[in-house]
C-alpha cells in the first residue's frame, strides 16, 4: 500500500509543477513578488524576484528527486536501475515543464532552467549515491 501511496505523490508532485508551469507570467511573478517584498531584502525586488524563481526551479526538483528516490525504494527497484530512471524521468520532467511553457502567455522555455531543473535532481541522487557508498 505504501509504495502506492508515494507513486500516488510523484504523479500530484509532477502535475503541481506542470500546473505552476502553465500559470501565465503575470500570475507567476505576482507570486515571487509578493515572497521578495516580504522578505525585505537590501536587494532590488526585481532581482531578489528572478533569483526566487530560479531558487524554486531547483527546490522544486530537489523534492521531486526526494519524492522519486522513495518511490523507487518502497517498490523495491535495484540502486542501478533506479539511479537511471531517477535521472532519466528527472530530465524529462524539466523539458516537459518548459515544453509546457511555450504555449503559456508572457512565459519563455529557457535551456537554463532544464539545467537547473535537473541540477536539483542530480543533487539529491548524488547525496543518495554517497549516503548509500558511505554504508557499505
Amino acid at each position: 500500500m505504501k509504495k502506492f501511496l508515494w507513486l500516488l505523490l510523484l504523479v500530484l508532485f509532477a502535475g503541481f509543477i506542470f500546473f505552476n508551469s502553465s500559470l501565465p507570467a503575470e500570475t507567476s511573478y505576482k507570486a515571487s513578488g509578493l515572497l521578495a517584498q516580504w522578505l525585505d531584502s537590501p536587494m532590488p525586488v526585481d532581482r531578489l524576484e528572478a533569483r526566487l524563481r530560479k531558487l524554486a526551479h531547483f527546490v522544486e526538483f530537489a523534492v521531486l528527486a526526494m519524492i522519486m528516490v522513495n518511490t523507487f525504494i518502497s517498490w523495491r527497484v535495484s540502486n542501478r536501475v533506479a539511479s537511471g530512471y531517477i535521472l532519466f524521468l528527472g530530465l524529462a520532467v524539466a523539458v516537459a515543464d518548459e515544453y509546457i511553457q511555450l504555449s503559456v502567455p508572457g512565459r519563455t522555455a529557457q535551456v537554463t532552467d532544464i539545467v537547473l531543473d535537473f541540477c536539483g535532481v542530480f543533487i539529491i541522487w548524488l547525496c543518495r549515491e554517497i549516503w548509500l557508498w558511505s554504508k557499505k
